[in-house]
């Protein structure tokens, strides 16, 4: 017979947390990889790392070699693939990396690759995860450009349904 609820209060049943470590191909960082693995290991969390391929980094490659004149106007398959395939590796790369550090301070570890738009690629994971605290890098950028143009990092916070925490690199 199972037991009843009246057995086991809910003020007993543990929620685990889930911390989100944002990276991608424009950004990595040591410290916000340390503080990420640190925070979850101090809330007995889970520690959910998202590594997305930036879509429109691929295309901002693919401009600059058509503005030099490296390709012509539309990329080859091959050169596509080429490019995609660097990203994963990179990105399989730094999550072992993170990894590593999870498993040597007994933090729960999960990992998620994905490619397209930073801002709502990192949405669907914390919604997806139920996240907590999400922690994300903010590219240092220029006065000129913060005036002008919102960073996706601040767009992310804004938007998400938890705190995010970043680091600027």
């Amino acid at each position: 017979m199972p037991p009843t609820s009246s057995l086991y209060p809910l003020s007993s049943i543990l929620i685990m947390k889930n911390i989100l470590l944002i990276l991608s191909t424009s950004r990595t960082s040591q410290r916000a990889i340390e503080h990420a693995v640190g925070l979850a290991k101090k809330e007995k969390a889970k520690l959910v790392v998202l590594y997305i391929i930036e879509t429109e980094l691929t295309n901002e490659v693919f401009d600059k070699f058509t503005d030099i004149g490296f390709i012509g106007d539309k990329p080859s398959t091959q050169l596509t693939e080429a490019i995609m395939k660097e990203y994963r590796q990179r990105g399989y790369e730094e999550m072992g990396k993170v990894q590593i550090m999870a498993m040597e301070e007994n933090v729960d570890f999960d990992a998620v690759t994905t490619q397209g738009d930073f801002v709502e690629k990192s949405l669907e994971v914390i919604e997806r995860y139920k996240i907590d605290v999400a922690v994300a890098i903010k590219r240092k950028r220029s006065v000129f450009l913060k005036y002008f143009s919102k960073s996706m990092v601040d767009e992310l916070a804004a938007r998400a349904s938890c705190k995010v925490e970043v680091f600027e690199e």
